[in-house]
């Protein structure tokens, strides 16, 4: 007999206050946010077979600390009783949100205490309201494909490698998308998962957006129903193609071509499976063959998690001393410098100079001295579905390589998932070679840590399988 698999889904506003630290893009001349674009949102569904019950909670973040995500986890299982470990926390990277961590932006930070004690109430009690809706329910899965994501990595003419438009190089364009009906075939809920950073709102922008991703739930909850909840999937080293743009069209155009394929994939997905058989011949003005659907039996809805940590190697993060130091001489700098009146062009540089020191800093205050490191991987057993999470900003090869080798059908690896420790950019080892922000200093790992990854990946969704 297969297991009845039950499910509800539940939202919360986590849109902050106007004036708080607006995610510092070193390129950026402001560090309040003016105003609001579009709401953030945390979006929870919480399901369960009778014997584990499991919430995955989506958030219009770029990230969470260690620290941020247990305090979540642990508010969680205070309100609804669901372990800790059985909570799957995905930002969606957005990187037009505000601040969640005092940083080299002064203005605002005053702000982010309270709403970061505000979040872990948000969460939980969005948990809390979506496992009081849930009710029986069948899931089903399926692929489509979209053009929004490139590969990001732009080798330039004299060999040095930027963030820009690769259009020649790897990426996954697929949409894997998730529907969950309750036994009538209303959705309870749509899971959309694709790789591409949230980059579109950037240090242009001086409003908060939650970037594409808001527009892409929007657009397929209008057009199937239920909730949405978008999982980022590895994108470190993919974007959308107006990346950069500043432009409000252009991330809700982007979100909209990704809902409306997510969509277009959702409404043919059958949670009941059925098989057409000829039920009879119907004399009309012609003989017309009349059709009924015979049901081939539930689909299984059991749920299963499993937590692992994988040790992977770091590189050697310098002087904690030393980097500090750096940091705090930068600074000092930019804001001599904003208190002179100094022209924008030189407080850009400025300010892009001091974001580097300062994540110097906290790279080398949190890991100096180590070799090696501890991240946790999580997989979600959702009846023939599988949700892969992992902390950090995997590349797109990892999680292709991942879903390819995957024992379930359908795979979703999630990136930037159950909190964030700087180790940031998670890079495949040939990428090492050819340079750029991700692999020179925007990661933390050395060579050999993306092969380690990919095979705890595996061997987790081999035990979810078993």
């Amino acid at each position: 007999m297969t297991a009845q698999l039950t499910a509800g889904a539940a939202r919360a506003d986590i849109t902050p206050p106007v004036g708080i630290t607006h995610l510092p893009w070193g390129a950026a001349t402001h560090d309040r946010a003016e105003g609001v674009d579009m709401e953030l949102w945390a979006t929870a569904l919480v399901a369960s077979d009778g014997s584990e019950t499991v919430a995955i909670v989506e958030l219009d973040h770029v990230l969470l600390t260690h620290e941020q995500a247990a305090t979540m986890r642990q508010a969680v299982a205070g309100l609804s009783g669901i372990p800790a470990d059985h909570v799957l926390l995905s930002c969606t990277h957005n990187h037009s949100g505000p601040s969640l961590s005092p940083s080299w932006a002064a203005g605002g930070a005053e702000l982010i205490p309270a709403y970061v004690e505000s979040l872990r109430h948000a969460v939980a009690g969005a948990v809390w309201s979506a496992a009081r809706a849930m009710r029986p329910a069948r899931i089903a899965a399926g692929s489509g494909t979209s053009s929004v994501a490139m590969n990001r990595r732009l080798r330039l003419p004299e060999g040095r490698t930027v963030i820009g438009r690769n259009r020649e190089g790897f990426v996954d364009r697929e949409v894997k998308v998730v529907r969950i009906d309750d036994l009538d075939e209303r959705p309870i809920a749509v899971l959309v998962n694709y790789a591409a950073h949230p980059t579109i709102m950037a240090f242009g922008n001086r409003l908060i957006t939650p970037d594409y991703p808001g527009p892409l739930r929007r657009t397929v909850e209008r057009e199937i129903g239920g909730t949405c909840l978008f999982l980022q999937g590895a994108a470190g080293n993919a974007h959308p193609e107006h990346s950069f743009s500043s432009r409000s069209q252009d991330y809700r155009t982007a979100g909209q071509r990704l809902g409306l394929e997510a969509a277009r994939v959702a409404l043919e997905i059958r949670t009941l499976p059925r098989q057409e058989r000829l039920d009879h011949v119907q004399e009309s003005g012609a003989p017309l063959g009349i059709y009924v659907d015979q049901s081939e039996g539930e689909p299984d809805g059991s749920v299963c998690v499993v937590s692992r940590h994988v040790t992977l190697p770091l590189r050697d993060m310098g002087d904690p001393e030393v980097m500090r130091a750096r940091a705090e001489e930068q600074q000092a700098e930019l804001r001599r410098h904003e208190e002179q009146g100094a022209e924008a062009e030189t407080v850009r540089e400025l300010r892009w100079k001091t974001k580097r020191a300062t994540m110097a800093k906290d790279a080398a205050r949190e890991y100096s001295g180590m070799h090696e490191v501890s991240v946790e991987v999580q997989g979600i057993r959702l009846g023939h579905v599988a949700l892969l999470g992992i902390e950090g900003e995997p590349f797109m090869e990892i999680g292709r390589a991942i879903k390819e080798r995957s024992p379930f059908p359908d795979t979703l690896v999630c990136g930037y998932a159950n909190g964030y420790g700087g180790l940031a950019y998670l890079p495949t080892d040939e990428a090492y070679a050819e340079g750029g922000y991700e692999a020179d200093w925007g990661t933390r790992y050395r060579k050999g840590a993306a092969a380690l990854a990919i095979g705890a990946a595996l061997g987790v969704l081999g035990e979810l399988v078993s």
